[in-house]
């Protein structure tokens, strides 16, 4: 025990090595007070050993940083795997069905479309494209406006279906969630994306084939659907322009296609559009050569792709951050498309209150997102003005970019400027940039034949307006308007032709078999019409009565004579004027547009026919209560003949509009039967009132 104590005491002081010594002498130490000695020995160590107390924090030092390189792995490890669980399945997943999607979407499409505008052309067409076009868009829409472009310069009438910007009402039906979308009316097909659009109509009209969707199934597209169920089109080669000669050069072998469309393209996209030519090689036989315009060559049709390609890729982008500066200046330019795009006619109030103010504050936000996203200059009219120069010296010396006459490039331009036309942007760029005489020039070709047929339409209706109420005004001038009495009679007939309306309705209403069969409905309307007829014949009667006791001086005086004829004609013509209003007033409304009549194959003639027997149901029935109410007052056989005349020629006349619901609409024999009776009634009326003509003659 001592040697042990000796062998460790030989490293610590003596002062301590004597103590301990001493201690062990006078006593045998125990375990635990050994232990004791030999830590406080080691603790007065360190003390007066220097090296060891300054290596001690460079030490821990290392051990929080291998700490803390340990506990960052960590964390980014945890992250990276939470990340792939989270996306784990959120990759897009193509869709094969793409065509039948299409279809079946298509057949929900509301027929007839809610149609805004149809514009057609006071000059023949470039060229011709026999087929409907339905164009949904925005208005100001850049997109939508270089389509319209494209259709004006080459005259091919379409109808417009403004959308709803914020509630996409219009465009539900649609797989494809933006505009514009283009409907070929004639063979159901869905066109997508503006340079799709217009590539796919041009290289039909530079190859016309009876069957456009020979060419629809060379744009085959790229459809993805995400894990949220939503669909995304891309259309690989979307700017690619099929020359009749390329279209015979699509008959070869898959060898000889893959390296001519490697000549065409140098993207990635060359592959994609490879499978799409292949799949649509029997289709593309039917097409033959028809166009004997001069073909472009290949360094023009790729000149042109670029520019078109320059268009979508960097000049669309800086018109959105030029016009929505400001949440001010947002308003300002949704105000101006509120004008442009007749949004007081298409939307309601609120809506209209929504598409502008909380669109200005949407588009404001994105202005903001485009200017970082393509790096654009602070001041955004710099970027502007730069696109435009570069624009102009591309064109150089020639009148538009592809030369003598505007190419695909020239009208996608023209398209885009026409959207920010009556903003300041656009004045800016005009007065900044040499491309004013440009535009002028390519305004000189597109806009000149177009027609607005919205004013087409307001005459249309104006015509049918006059046509149905130029006699009844007339008559109501010169016959009741200067007689309070006859004013009276008129407005109360009217309402007794409204409560034989109801009553009629109610009784349709409640025969549940016959609830939807026209003929029924008529047939009940007709005898209500007939029953209140002599309702009202009978509160005449008890008028003249009450009437006789009253002083007739007085009356006379007062220009309120009672006269039976002028109280039967006063009446007919109240009710003739209420049942005409009730029956030409909606058709009036959808005169006025928008819309073009018979273009889903029915009769043109629909409008003017429905107002000349609006006219003559008017005209026969102040006739057929003249002949009423005469009749049972003469008494003798036209007590019976004439209201049987009258309810007779009644049903013959409206059961015979029902013919006007056929197909083929026979709109001459209902009007030529409505004719034959009116002058039928005129006979009879003159005759019951005692016209001799001999006498006349003979007077005169």
């Amino acid at each position: 025990m001592s040697l042990c104590l000796i062998s460790t005491s030989r490293s610590v002081p003596s002062s301590l090595f004597r103590r301990s010594f001493l201690s062990f002498n006078l006593r045998l130490l125990s375990s635990n007070q050994y232990n004791n000695d030999i830590i406080q020995a080691e603790k007065q160590q360190l003390k007066l050993n220097p090296t060891t107390s300054k290596q001690s924090p460079r030490f821990r030092r290392y051990h929080y940083y291998l700490f803390s390189i340990a506990t960052g792995a960590l964390i980014g490890t945890i992250y990276a795997l939470r990340h792939v669980r989270k996306h784990e399945g959120n990759l897009p997943e193509y869709v094969t069905n793409v065509e039948l999607l299409e279809r079946k979407a298509i057949e929900t499409r509301p027929v007839p479309p809610p149609v805004t505008k149809h514009i057609t052309f006071d000059a023949l067409p470039r060229k011709n494209f026999p087929f409907n076009i339905t164009l949904y868009q925005y208005v100001t829409c850049p997109f939508c406006c270089k389509v319209r472009a494209y259709l004006n310069y080459n005259r091919i009438p379409y109808d417009v279906v403004e959308v709803n910007s914020v509630t996409h009402t219009e465009t539900k039906w649609s797989l494809y969630n933006k505009v514009p979308i283009v409907v070929i009316e004639n063979e159901q097909i869905q066109l997508n994306d503006s340079s799709m659009i217009i590539s796919a109509i041009e290289s039909y009209l530079r190859q016309p084939t009876k069957n456009f969707k020979n060419i629809i199934n060379l744009y085959e597209a790229i459809v993805q659907k995400d894990q949220k169920g939503n669909i995304s089109f891309n259309y690989p080669n979307r700017y690619f322009i099929f020359e009749p000669a390329v279209l015979d050069q699509l008959e070869t072998t898959n060898e000889e296609q893959q390296s001519i469309i490697n000549k065409q393209s140098k993207s990635f996209f060359a592959k994609l559009f490879s499978r799409s030519t292949a799949q649509s090689n029997n289709d593309s036989k039917t097409v033959q050569s028809e166009n004997t315009d001069r073909k472009k060559s290949y360094e023009e049709n790729e000149f042109e792709r670029q520019w078109r390609e320059w268009v979508d890729n960097k000049f669309v982008h800086v018109i959105s951050p030029n016009i929505y500066c400001t949440v001010r200046q947002s308003i300002s330019t949704f105000r101006w498309f509120s004008k442009a795009g007749d949004w007081e006619e298409i939307f309601p109030w609120y809506q209209r209150w929504i598409i502008v103010y909380l669109g200005a504050i949407v588009m404001r936000g994105v202005a903001i997102h485009l200017k970082k996203k393509y790096n654009l200059n602070d001041n955004v009219r710099i970027s502007l003005y730069e696109c435009g120069d570069e624009w102009v010296n591309t064109i150089g010396d020639k009148d538009f970019h592809g030369g003598a006459e505007p190419n695909l490039a020239d009208l996608n331009v023209y398209g885009i400027l026409t959207a920010i036309e009556g903003s300041d942007a656009f004045q800016d760029l005009m007065n900044n940039t040499k491309i004013q005489p440009w535009f002028a020039r390519m305004k000189n070709l597109v806009e000149p034949h177009r027609i607005d047929t919205s004013i087409m339409t307001i005459l249309e209706c104006i015509g049918c307006t006059l046509i149905v109420y130029g006699i009844p005004f007339s008559m109501f001038v010169f016959t009741i308007a200067h007689h309070p009495f006859r004013i009276i009679i008129a407005m109360t007939s009217a309402f007794f032709w409204l409560i034989s309306m109801l009553l009629s309705s109610l009784l349709r209403f409640m025969v549940v078999p016959l609830r939807n069969q026209l003929a029924f409905a008529v047939l009940c309307a007709v005898l209500f019409q007939e029953i209140f007829r002599y309702l009202f014949y009978r509160v005449i009667k008890k008028a003249e009565f009450s009437l006789q006791k009253v002083q007739l001086q007085e009356l006379t005086a007062k220009g309120m004579t009672f006269d039976r004829f002028a109280v039967a004609y006063a009446a007919g013509y109240g009710f003739g004027f209420i049942s005409g209003t009730f029956s030409i007033v909606n058709v009036l409304s959808d005169t006025t547009g928008p819309g073009t009549i018979g273009i889903f194959g029915h009769s043109q003639d629909f409008f003017i026919a429905t107002a000349f027997l609006t006219l003559t149901i008017i005209l026969l029935n102040t006739f057929w209560s003249i002949i009423f109410f005469t009749s049972l007052d003469k008494g003798g056989i036209h007590r019976h003949l004439g209201p049987a005349l009258v309810v007779i020629t009644h049903m013959l006349f409206s059961c015979l509009t029902l013919l006007n619901r056929t197909t083929k609409p026979t709109y001459s024999i209902p009007i030529v039967n409505a004719c034959v009776i009116l002058c039928g009634m005129i006979v009879y009326t003159l005759f019951l009132r005692g016209f001799n003509i001999r006498q006349r003659l003979t007077r005169q």
